[in-house]
């Protein structure tokens, strides 16, 4: 017997030789302890003993201790056996008793590398069921004819009239369960065994065996085709078990059809020996007894899959793979790797519960998110989604909380090429905290507050003389990461606490309600604390996120006194602005104007333009208020003094500043006419909240006026994507 192989080895130190062995051992004692009793009871009855003399002519080839009454002429086992033809007399036991030595059994389980072993283990298996059928023909006959002894026997060793049951137990309906067990190689380690090339045919050969009949024995050589696939540009000591594979690709179009074999069937075959259902909570429950060993052996061939396919997925580049072979719509999808992850969420219900296996997925999943381009951020969230519907609240809290740490450093590089996918990354991400709102708010809470300790800590510095326009501390709040933050978290609680996901909650409101009042006060703290003219991009940033939680929440937030102040400062009070040939500022990719815009008309045109627009969007999510014209007035007056004054800037700004106050008196005109036919006193709370709930804000003055301009900001913002994209479609070219 040649050396054992590394498998073997791996089978041995599992634990579970020493079980196989116990429990064949077992089998075969409760055989020779029913064959000595049979013979004893024989001659209590008179017969003859027979002579007890081994063959020395036997050729042991396992060189084991057990003996083969198969092999085993003139002993004491041939002896039981001939004693036991006479006790049933001619139409006994027909087939001898299959009696192999545990090395052999072992050796047969797992070796079946080729299709002559395959068969070898079929004849071994069959005549192993025909030797229990005949055990359990004899003990019906001896039932019948010494009852007595049937009942002794049943008393002393119950096991020996349950022979072969324990395996049928353990046994699947499928033809193919025995074939789950890790192959074994028959030569030795020194002799390396010859290479099988992966083809098209053995491909087809594959998906046809596991589509039609799903084979696990074509999974099990899939999935070792497909380690060898993620693992084929790697040395042999850094792949995933060590071992050296069987199999070798030859081409791209064979690894490209391997891959897409291994993420397509391998769902197909789990979920019909391993089924599992979707609760209506979401979670998943396999319906498929995980203690049996055909389930656990499957288990372990879905992580090492599970495993492998991470393993390809980090080593695919994120931009689409010229392997994939696919058209240039597809390529554009996102290409192998986009495949990849879709496909991975599909192995979720037989991985759930090997926790290491998730977190793993998950980090993989993220750095994706975080990194990838559009398509395959948009599949890697949808996986996350899954995950996180499927898993408990311990994998909820993971993702949760492993989310928005992955979200903050992409945040910090905001340019005119980045921010398109840090607006998709934010509104996934929300998403996300909106499914378990109750507990979303434990990491809500947590990271609020952490911004306002940051902000706290600036503001000490500020005041201490260390925090100023030219020192350094302001700047741990004043940059993209900070805005972004304090966006999305505002854009997470419009959405959970909106007016239309109370109604859908039946009027309940959000856990996440509480966390407006902090952030708001957060927002408007950043605000005040650098007043200097090259900072209002930031606060226009900011102020547009608190409009969203106004129009959303319908939440009364003052907001109109932080925009007027920008009417007070020096760039509005100076009447003749430098004149320079500079190109508008675009604010939605800056917090910061460069050094040569102040105390420009050009900075100047572009601060009354974004002021006008928010006055507007502002005053426009109010526009519904019974309490307009209370509101308004002072926006309406503070507006008025500085057209009158001449401090309102340029004559373009001027202008536009008119239209604004034209449109909120034009709607203030429109509320005092609906108030007038009110029957209610302002304290009646519940009519004052319902006046005019049915009404659009479009059908408002303002509102309708507002959504012309919306209109027009959209389309200059096409027309500016589209001239930066033709600018680096031309750099690229050069």
């Amino acid at each position: 017997m040649g050396r054992p192989s590394k498998q073997f080895k791996k089978f041995a130190s599992s634990g579970k030789l020493t079980e196989t062995i116990k429990k064949r051992r077992t089998q075969k004692e409760s055989k020779r302890k029913f064959e000595s009793q049979v013979a004893q009871r024989q001659h209590q009855r008179g017969a003859p003993r027979p002579e007890h003399a081994v063959s020395d002519d036997e050729d042991d080839e396992d060189a084991d201790d057990d003996i083969n009454p198969r092999k085993v002429q003139g002993g004491k086992v041939a002896g039981v056996a001939k004693t036991v033809d006479e006790l049933f007399g001619a139409g006994g036991l027909d087939v001898p008793i299959d009696d192999p030595s545990d090395l052999e059994d072992l050796s047969e389980d797992e070796d079946e590398e080729d299709d002559e072993e395959d068969e070898e283990g079929d004849e071994e298996e069959d005549d192993e069921e025909m030797d229990e059928a005949a055990m359990a023909k004899a003990m019906a006959e001896l039932e019948k004819k010494d009852p007595e002894f049937f009942k002794h026997l049943k008393a002393e060793d119950p096991s020996l009239l349950s022979f072969g049951k324990d395996d049928d137990e353990e046994e699947d309906d499928d033809e193919d369960d025995e074939d789950i067990e890790m192959d074994e190689d028959d030569e030795d380690d020194d002799t390396p065994a010859p290479k099988i090339i992966v083809t098209m045919k053995m491909l087809r050969l594959w998906r046809e065996s596991m589509l039609k009949r799903f084979s696990i024995r074509s999974l099990r050589k899939m999935t070792q085709a497909f380690r060898a696939a993620a693992h084929m540009n790697e040395a042999e000591e850094e792949q995933g078990d060590g071992s050296e594979s069987r199999y070798t690709i030859p081409s791209a179009a064979v690894f490209n059809k391997l891959v897409l074999t291994a993420l397509k069937f391998t769902p197909v075959v789990l979920s019909h020996h391993m089924p599992y259902k979707v609760l209506p909570n979401g979670r998943i429950k396999l319906l498929q007894d995980k203690k049996k060993a055909s389930a656990a052996n499957l288990d372990r061939l879905v992580l090492s899959h599970f495993s492998t396919l991470l393993h390809l997925i980090k080593s695919l580049p994120s931009t689409p793979s010229a392997l994939a072979g696919a058209s240039a719509d597809e390529a554009e999808a996102g290409g192998l790797l986009a495949l990849a992850v879709a496909e991975s969420a599909k192995l979720l219900p037989w991985v759930l519960n090997a926790r290491k296996h998730l977190r793993a997925y998950l980090k993989v999943l993220l750095d994706l998110w975080s990194s990838a381009g559009d398509s395959v951020r948009v599949a890697a969230f949808l996986a996350i989604r899954k995950m996180f519907v499927a898993g408990d609240e311990a994998v909820k809290d993971l993702a949760l909380r492993n989310i928005y740490k992955s979200l903050v450093p992409p945040m910090r590089h905001t340019s005119v090429h980045t921010l398109p996918s840090l607006n998709l990354m934010k509104n996934t991400a929300a998403e996300l905290y909106n499914i378990e709102p109750q507990l979303a708010y434990q990491h809500a809470f947590t990271f609020i507050r952490m911004l306002a300790v940051h902000l706290r800590t600036v503001v000490r510095s500020s005041t201490s003389g260390k925090g100023g326009e030219d020192g350094a501390a302001f700047r741990a709040v004043y940059n993209w990461a900070f805005v972004h933050s304090i966006d999305f978290w505002s854009q997470v609680l419009a959405s959970a606490c909106s007016v239309e996901t109370q109604r859908a909650r039946g009027g309940l409101e959000s856990p996440l309600k509480p966390l407006i009042y902090p952030l708001t006060q957060i927002a408007l703290g950043l605000v005040r604390l650098l007043p200097s003219s090259r900072y209002f991009p930031l606060r226009f940033h900011v102020i547009a996120s608190l409009i969203r939680l106004v129009s959303l929440t319908e939440t009364y937030i003052p907001l109109a006194p932080f925009l007027l102040e920008i009417l007070d400062s020096a760039e509005f009070r100076r009447s003749n602005p430098k004149k320079a040939t500079l190109k508008p500022l675009d604010l939605a990719y800056i917090i910061r104007a460069p050094a040569a815009y102040p105390k420009t008309r050009v900075y100047q045109e572009t601060l009354g333009e974004e002021l006008v627009f928010l006055l507007g969007d502002y005053h426009a999510q109010l526009a519904k208020n019974i309490a307009f014209p209370e509101i308004t007035l002072p926006v309406v007056t503070s507006i008025r003094r500085h057209i009158k004054r001449g401090t309102a800037g340029s004559p373009k700004v001027s202008t536009q500043l008119k239209v604004l106050v034209d449109k909120l008196d034009a709607n203030r005109t429109w509320v005092e006419g609906q108030r007038r036919n009110v029957s209610f006193a302002p304290r009646d709370r519940g009519e004052v909240s319902r006046f005019l709930e049915n009404t659009k804000i479009e059908a408002t003055p303002l509102g309708g006026w507002m959504r012309i301009q919306r209109k027009q900001r959209d389309q200059r913002r096409r027309e500016v994507e589209k001239a930066l994209r033709e600018e680096r479609e031309e750099s690229d070219d050069e």
